[in-house]
């Protein structure tokens, strides 16, 4: 409950940021002049799990202070939750005061680190004209890209278009992960939030992210903006001139229990199904209630998925290689089975998929894709029931050629 209210908070404070957004103007800025990063550290709602960066410009001389946000979105647009889903979120560049900037990150306990740049003063003016043009109402909405184009990655291409120089980066290999692996180091304090992800990302996101592409992170942002060089005429300056740490703040990862993991939670599930099916079969009794809850489950499951991959515009959604495993037509067989004068025209579905889900593990090392320990378990229970019902099959098929 607390945590829907903090959203809800959350979503009133961006809707009022857009209906009272701070108005820049095109200004001549003094050369007390400082603009620097700010990187946000972790919160513990969704929308903070990988923190935040923004941009402050600050001149004492004209007492200007000012946040600009590539971050911003508003609830209040129409669908957001499925244009969200089929990747047609506009994000949007807001300017803010950094007094109320500064204190929604103090009263959400987030840290904030501020690294002052290097730039000369031409620098800072074209930094401050480009930002203010790109807020302007038409200017500033932008198709939102989680892994290229986001409130982390706008702020890398402003400083690299605006020096007046090349922004060149020490690191150029980068820390050699690839995206899934990424967005799992933050995702993994909300498990079945990482579950859910997992699910829908496609083998797009297992391609290794360059030095480049890190910095959709803040957390990379800020690590590649410290080693930093502006190359000018030969000649080498730092792009960070200091660091100051704004709000000191340790970030708590959300307690959860290990029992309440999916890998603890499926594994479990996968040894309840396995001595049912043990017993069943022994007994030479056929039960078909497991089969629909998996088969429905699974096959909404894998319908789900593939709307991603056919409707959805985000890029790392396809091909999605979990349909091997998470078979949409589970759901339709396991329906047309309940009709029994059917069965007989049905009854092969059982070994093709085993044989199916057999050749999925087998060559699972070869699929272009990262699978969770979760979805080698769900795989292994659909396994375990297909493999039951085409043994009976078999001695059924046995016994009649026996007579």
């Amino acid at each position: 409950m607390q945590n829907k209210v903090v959203e809800i908070i959350a979503g009133i404070f961006f809707s009022l940021m857009l209906i009272h957004p701070v108005e820049c103007k095109a200004i001549k800025l003094s050369p007390e002049t400082k603009i620097s990063v700010l990187t946000c550290g972790l919160g513990d709602q969704i929308y903070s799990l990988y923190g935040h960066s923004a941009i402050r410009v600050k001149d004492p001389v004209i007492k200007l202070d000012i946040v600009f946000n590539y971050g911003v979105f508003s609830f209040n647009s129409g669908n957001f939750v499925y244009r969200f889903a089929k990747g047609q979120t506009d994000y949007m560049l807001a300017a803010e005061r950094y007094s109320d900037f500064y204190r929604s990150y103090l009263s959400e306990k987030r840290s904030i680190t501020e690294q002052v740049l290097d730039l000369t003063q031409n620098e800072e003016q074209n930094v401050w004209d480009f930002l203010v043009n790109n807020a302007k109402p038409e200017n500033r909405v932008y198709r939102y890209n989680f892994f290229n184009d986001n409130c982390s990655s706008r702020i890398r291409d402003v400083f690299k278009q605006q020096t007046d120089g090349e922004l060149i980066f020490k690191d150029k290999k980068g820390e050699g992960k690839t995206f899934r692996q990424y967005v799992t180091k933050y995702q993994k304090q909300i498990p079945w939030l990482d579950f859910s992800i997992q699910l829908v990302l496609g083998s797009p996101s297992d391609e290794i992210a360059s030095a480049y592409n890190e910095m959709f992170l803040p957390e990379f942002l800020y690590k590649h903006f410290a080693g930093a060089k502006i190359l000018k005429d030969g000649k080498e300056r730092p792009f960070v001139k200091k660091q100051n740490i704004l709000i000191k703040e340790e970030h708590h990862d959300i307690s959860f229990l290990w029992k309440y993991s999916p890998e603890i939670f499926f594994c479990v599930l996968l040894l309840i199904i396995l001595w049912f099916s043990f017993l069943e079969y022994k007994r030479g009794k056929k039960v078909y209630s497991i089969d629909y809850f998996l088969f429905i489950i699974t096959g909404l499951i894998g319908f789900g998925m593939l709307w991603f991959v056919v409707f959805s515009e985000h890029p790392a959604l396809r091909p999605n290689y979990n349909l091997l495993w998470a078979f949409p037509p589970n759901i339709i067989f396991i329906l047309l089975w309940i009709i029994k004068k059917w069965r007989p025209c049905l009854k092969w579905y059982w070994p093709l998929l085993s044989v199916g889900l057999i050749l999925f593990f087998i060559y699972r090392s070869k699929i272009p894709q990262s699978f969770c320990l979760s979805f080698y378990f769900i795989a292994g229970m659909l396994l375990v029931r297909s493999i039951l019902h085409s043994l009976q099959l078999i001695e059924k098929i046995t016994v009649n050629k026996d007579k």
